[in-house]
């Protein structure tokens, strides 16, 4: 019988773990799910490009039901649909690595699926806080329908810095112009702390259950459009730098 153990070792080479540990919630939490929901995938002949492509459903179910749910257990269902999401986004790469069914469209379905994720995750909080005002509500008055612009920028803010990093790696010919926002395991403090704050997968999973939960989806909205903000301009700059 296959087993998470054994999933982990085809699955995780000491580069990839070394990479990847970075990402605490994701590492700790996410992936070791992952292989427990990998397992029922390998006894059928479902691809990894299928699995990718399968993980969009529950990012379009989430992202619907936190925009127009008002109810609290519709709202928490939503944002179990994007934690689905973040399982099955390791799942595809398992039975990837474990079968050895690589292919050249593989890692494009994965980036697709994960960038859909990373921008509605945040549009959906907002648009989310449009709907239910919480606690900024009794401090300042926030016309309810910029939430959602202010949401669907914070995603774009996240996806945007790696497209031009992507740019940059295809026009340049080289990864090392990009290698200090590329290479993870080389982050300092203040690098690994942006990382996990805003990575999709990792403790922004928790912070979107925490607003879900408490009537937090304004506050939320707001501190990473600031944060996102934040990070997407450094992370621009220590493209351009490189590449100079």
């Amino acid at each position: 019988m296959i087993t998470p153990k054994e999933i982990e070792q085809k699955t995780m080479n000491p580069e990839k773990r070394k990479s990847a540990k970075n990402d605490y919630f994701a590492f700790y939490i996410g992936r070791p799910l992952s292989y427990v929901l990998t397992i029922p995938f390998l006894y059928t002949q479902i691809t990894p490009n299928a699995v990718s492509l399968l993980s969009i459903i529950p990012i379009i179910v989430g992202f619907l039901l936190i925009g127009w749910g008002q109810e609290k257990w519709i709202l928490v269902l939503g944002w179990f649909c994007f934690f689905l999401w973040n399982l099955l986004d390791g799942v595809d790469g398992n039975i990837a690595r474990y079968k050895k069914q690589f292919s050249p469209m593989g890692s494009v379905y994965d980036a697709m699926s994960g960038y859909i994720a990373m921008v509605l995750s945040f549009f959906a909080l907002g648009w989310g806080a449009a709907n239910n005002l919480g606690v900024l509500d009794s401090f300042m008055s926030i016309p309810s329908n910029l939430y959602i612009v202010i949401g669907a920028l914070s995603g774009i803010f996240v996806i945007f810095p790696r497209f031009i990093m992507h740019k940059t790696i295809t026009t340049m010919k080289s990864e090392e112009t990009v290698s200090g926002v590329k290479e993870k395991n080389k982050y300092g403090l203040v690098k690994l702390v942006a990382l996990n704050l805003t990575s999709i997968s990792g403790f922004v999973q928790i912070l979107m259950l925490i607003a879900v939960v408490f009537d937090l989806l304004d506050l939320f909205t707001i501190v990473y459009f600031v944060l996102n903000l934040v990070v997407m301009l450094v992370s621009l700059r220590s493209i351009f730098k490189g590449k100079d």
